[in-house]
């Protein structure tokens, strides 16, 4: 999941001039994806065996330090997030290990509260996928234990909307009237999957009524709604609108939940075309290289503004565009697909920025300072914050992208951002953030606590090595046919198969 970060440049509207994306037809050998998976994998197992050795247990490890985090309640937030990780790799003795930590977790006992959304996407989906994977009812016991003592306690509210927090120890929502559009709007996915996997229909109608009770909420623009919420009037709060953080897996659990209930709904399938339609109309801006971004809204204020955590929208318009056979929509996120690539290749280190600006091609570029004028020339946009946080979102992307076009050159734009991640990114017990992608000579690597907002290390596990291992993998492995992926990459095993892969890929 995408954790909330605003960017804070005012209403400055800066421009990216980047070169257009050459699409060559891929060379890789069957040998060259065998040896880049292998490599991958040998990833994970450099930071599993610094995590195992230095904070096994605990949710995190902090890599340039070897000290540990529990920002999630302690559980071993990063065991939870590597189950299906360490299945699909084959990696068995270390998921035995942690099917025993596994095992052993109370739930009643944290020193913090648990905050929902995380616990849903990290722990449950952590539990339901790998039950997906490997059924062990053991698993699917600890799923049902885990939303009856800490997730489905949060629906004990006046209106039924989901409180941010519940108390572990009492078992009661924590008083608390702000509510983020990301976390209670993207709670379904494995609520729905619980319900499938236990015939108990409570936690499907549970997530579900949430959305129910957002489609009669009136929206300035049609379909996206601002990011912050009041809890007791289930109304927004503030005007912000945006796809990153705070907002961005409401929008592509719509399209996923229609999906893992066979189509057997049609409310969120609705409110999914109804927001893209309004991405497509009001978001969309494109520079004068003809890039496109989609940009964000404050009051009646277009924010020229976006960054990494909005690209993994590429990857689900086009699973939304093959589902539903549109090509307009396949058209939008081939041009968000490019140029968040862009923002990878076009710096240094070929690492992207956590958020970067632009100016639309109906401005005056001529008018903006000369050193921003050179800075977009060279490398195509405005960096804001200069951080790389591990974050999956362009390979997310990409992997739908190698999987849905069957086109292997997708398979060579995530190698090199692997190489980028490997060469900058890695320590002697792990991957660490860095501050600064602009700088070769210096990305000053960072620990975890080194933030302002809260980083979660078990996405690495979860996300960013899972999506690069199957991007090597055979495309019949873990297939978009077969299953669908929650926020965290914890991939549900679909009733009903569709048809949404390459059938040949060149």
């Amino acid at each position: 999941m995408r954790s909330v970060k605003k960017i804070s440049i005012g209403l400055y509207c800066l421009a990216a001039v980047c070169l257009q994306c050459v699409r060559a037809k891929s060379t890789t050998t069957a040998e060259d994806t065998a040896f880049r998976a292998e490599m991958v994998k040998n990833a994970f197992r450099h930071a599993w065996q610094g995590y195992s050795s230095f904070a096994y247990g605990h949710d995190e490890l902090q890599p340039m330090t070897n000290g540990t985090t529990d920002s999630r309640n302690g559980w071993g937030a990063s065991i939870f997030d590597a189950l299906d990780t360490m299945i699909i790799m084959g990696l068995e003795d270390d998921y035995q290990r942690a099917f025993e930590h596994v095992k052993n977790v109370d739930w009643t006992k944290s020193k913090d509260p648990s905050k929902t959304f995380e616990t849903n996407i990290r722990y449950l989906g952590g539990l339901l996928s790998a039950y997906d994977l490997r059924p062990d009812p053991i698993l699917l016991d600890k799923a049902v234990d885990l939303a009856e003592k800490v997730i489905m306690p949060a629906f004990n509210t006046p209106n039924r909307m989901p409180a941010a927090y519940v108390n572990v120890t009492t078992g009661r929502p924590v008083k608390h009237n702000e509510i983020v559009l990301a976390e209670f709007g993207s709670l379904q996915l494995e609520l729905v999957r619980l319900s499938q996997l236990t015939g108990d229909d409570r936690y499907e109608t549970a997530g579900n009524y949430i959305l129910e009770k957002m489609s009669q909420v009136p929206s300035r623009i049609p379909g996206l709604y601002p990011m912050i919420w009041n809890l007791e009037s289930f109304t927004p709060k503030n005007t912000y609108v945006t796809i990153s953080g705070g907002a961005d897996s409401y929008y592509e659990y719509l399209l996923k939940t229609n999906i893992l209930m066979s189509g057997n709904e049609e409310l969120q399938l609705d409110m999914w075309k109804v927001s893209v339609d309004s991405m497509q109309n009001y978001l969309r801006s494109e520079t004068h290289s003809g890039k496109v971004y989609l940009a964000e809204f404050e009051e009646h204020y277009k924010l020229l503004q976006t960054g990494e955590l909005v690209c993994f929208m590429p990857g689900n318009l086009l699973l939304g565009a093959r589902y539903l056979n549109d090509e307009s929509i396949s058209q939008l996120a081939h041009e968000l697909m490019n140029s968040c690539y862009d923002t990878w290749i076009n710096t240094p280190t070929g690492l992207a920025p956590e958020t970067w600006s632009w100016i639309d091609k109906e401005q005056n570029i001529a008018v903006y300072p000369e050193v921003m004028q050179k800075m977009m020339l060279r490398s195509g946009f405005i960096a804001q914050d200069t951080g790389y946080d591990l974050r999956p979102e362009t390979i997310e992307s990409l992997f739908y992208f190698y999987r849905i076009t069957g086109d292997k050159a997708y398979q060579d734009k995530a190698w090199k951002i692997f190489e980028a991640i490997e060469k900058y990114c890695k320590t002697t017990s792990g991957y660490t953030r860095i501050a600064d992608v602009t700088n070769m000579e210096d990305v000053k690597p960072l620990n975890f606590e080194e933030s302002s907002f809260p980083s979660v290390y078990s996405y690495f596990f979860a996300e960013t090595l899972k999506y690069l291992y199957l991007m090597f993998s055979d495309p019949s492995y873990i297939s978009l046919d077969e299953y669908v992926f929650n926020t965290e990459a914890h991939p549900f095993k679909l009733n009903k198969p569709i048809q949404v892969q390459a059938k040949e890929f060149k």
